[in-house]
């Protein structure tokens, strides 16, 4: 999980820019600031159980329950509206929810997203939308109010600045990158990308943007979506703790004109970005980071 080779070359660019960030301490959760429905909070309470994700009812909302992560993941508090429904036919619905999740420590202001779906019943649309949501989002959120990381890849920043590092403080800026969502509609062509995918990329691409993002010492979660359709028509969307963030829409576009041929194809992901008093590096031992720089070097 440490900073890789791959991208070690685009954070060097920008990281003498960047002021140093401050660790987040530790505040009190307030609560959501939407009204859950109450049939999309079973429903979604359903899908994390049949993920192995245990909940437990804190009123009208969800509370991860004890045993899930570590202590400060436990933390996690969701809720879920409905946004719209759309009959596009007999049998095909599309839907719009949104889930917000609050964390006592690193984020207890809450941030939203949407989830985006189709299905052949208003039902099916929204279950498909919360389980992708489980599958993508929710692991990201759970590794980023871990101390470690678990699952993701982390892009890792040291920031302290001389006073910090006078005092024995450390700072560290990191980007937790979920698990990336992929479809194209042609092979992979046989000559290689000069770069291939990687859970990196669609951040590392558009990282201009972010700059000021990655200055503040503030929790952000970020929906990143690029796509290319069969006559070459590129689509782009960002959105920043659930509001769109147009100044990286660009760079995602032109990432996507880069992509080998393969007809229809869109690549998105949810990534966090946060301030951390320890390196991630910490936790895991010598074997274990040089294993990860290895099947990293190599992607």
């Amino acid at each position: 999980m440490s900073l890789t080779h791959s991208f070690t070359k685009a954070f060097n660019a920008v990281k003498g820019k960047l002021r140093p960030a401050q660790a987040v301490s530790p505040q009190t959760t307030v609560a959501p600031s939407i009204e859950a429905d109450p049939l999309l909070m079973q429903m979604l309470f359903e899908i994390l159980a049949a993920e192995d994700i245990k909940a437990t009812w804190q009123g009208h909302y969800l509370r991860l329950a004890d045993g899930l992560a570590d202590d400060l993941a436990d933390g996690l508090v969701l809720a879920a509206e409905r946004v719209e429904a759309v009959a596009l036919a007999e049998d095909k619905f599309r839907t719009c929810t949104r889930i917000h999740v609050s964390h006592a420590v690193y984020f207890p202001q809450g941030l939203s997203e949407y989830q985006h779906a189709m299905g052949a019943s208003e039902v099916l649309a929204m279950s498909e939308g919360f389980r992708t949501w489980a599958r993508m989002d929710l692991l990201a959120l759970l590794d980023a109010t871990r101390e470690f990381p678990k699952g993701c890849t982390v892009i890792e920043m040291n920031v302290a600045s001389e006073t910090d590092v006078a005092a024995g403080k450390a700072v560290y800026r990191q980007v937790i990158l979920g698990p990336v969502a992929h479809l194209a509609t042609l092979p992979a062509p046989k000559r290689k990308e000069e770069h291939p995918f990687c859970p990196c990329c669609l951040f590392t691409e558009s990282m201009p943007a972010f700059h000021d993002l990655l200055q503040s010492d503030q929790f952000f979660g970020v929906r990143l979506f690029a796509s290319r359709d069969n006559e070459g028509k590129l689509a782009a969307d960002c959105r920043v703790n659930g509001e769109d963030f147009l100044a990286a829409t660009e760079h995602l576009q032109h990432y996507a004109e880069k992509w080998p041929q393969r007809g229809l194809e869109f690549r998105k992901q949810y990534v966090v970005i946060r301030s951390s008093g320890r390196s991630v590096n910490a936790g895991a031992t010598i074997d274990a980071i040089d294993s990860t720089n290895a099947s990293a070097s190599q992607a």
